[in-house]
């Protein structure tokens, strides 16, 4: 005669004691989770980040490429501008753009401006599609570059001068030129010249990176 085996279930403390468990392996499996999912929206979030500032250098560093040294002239008869300018809120360059659809064509010339609003901590760019504009609303409206841009700062090397703050050197002037400053800026008394340095630093300040200098040779 066989011996019957008997099983014994599970107390009810073991059963609290699994559950425990399982609710604690539960808990930490949500957790690590929710720090995979913060990680990946934190690596997004940079990831975006980077690819605006990386269009935005980019688009700096094509302008002050295709720099030459043409002045540009205002509408409405205002005062001419040196072909690299700085303002109050930015700097302004004469450019050289593509050739049209004829290849005979000459290139065509254009002003862009870059604009800095410290309050919004926004980088701003606008274009003028020719030197001799004849009308202000010739101008293009400004479009949005870069946000996050606490401060700007600009410098240009000037051969035996050296470098020296901002866009003017110490090469052949033309006349006085003061008041409004016609490229967008805020008033800025200057001396106008057709020139450009051989060099221009550009150093921006970004939220949360830090400066970022963008150096270009002109000559």
């Amino acid at each position: 005669m066989s011996r019957l085996r008997h099983t014994r279930g599970l107390t009810l403390i073991e059963l609290v004691a699994a559950m425990a468990i399982f609710a604690l392996v539960a808990v930490m499996g949500a957790q690590a989770l929710s720090a995979m999912l913060r990680q990946r929206d934190g690596l997004l979030d940079r990831s975006d980040r980077m690819q605006e500032i990386s269009v935005a250098i980019s688009l700096i560093r094509a302008d002050l490429n295709a720099a030459v040294p043409m002045l540009f002239f205002p509408p409405e008869r205002a005062p001419p501008r040196s072909a690299a300018a700085e303002t109050l809120d930015g700097f302004a360059l004469s450019i050289g753009g593509q050739n049209g659809l004829n290849l005979n064509d000459p290139p065509r010339m254009h002003r862009v401006s870059y604009r800095l609003d410290r309050h919004t901590r926004q980088l701003w760019r606008t274009v003028w599609p020719t030197l001799i504009p004849a009308y202000r609303n010739a101008q293009f409206p400004e479009v949005l570059l870069l946000e996050g841009v606490s401060d700007m700062q600009i410098r240009s090397h000037w051969g035996q001068a050296g470098w020296k703050p901002g866009l003017s050197g110490t090469g052949d002037f033309g006349l006085g030129a003061g008041g409004p400053d016609s490229d967008g800026g805020a008033p800025v008394p200057q001396l106008y010249s057709s020139s450009l340095p051989r060099a221009i630093e550009i150093t921006l300040h970004l939220d949360g990176i830090g400066p970022v200098p963008l150096l270009e040779t002109l000559q």
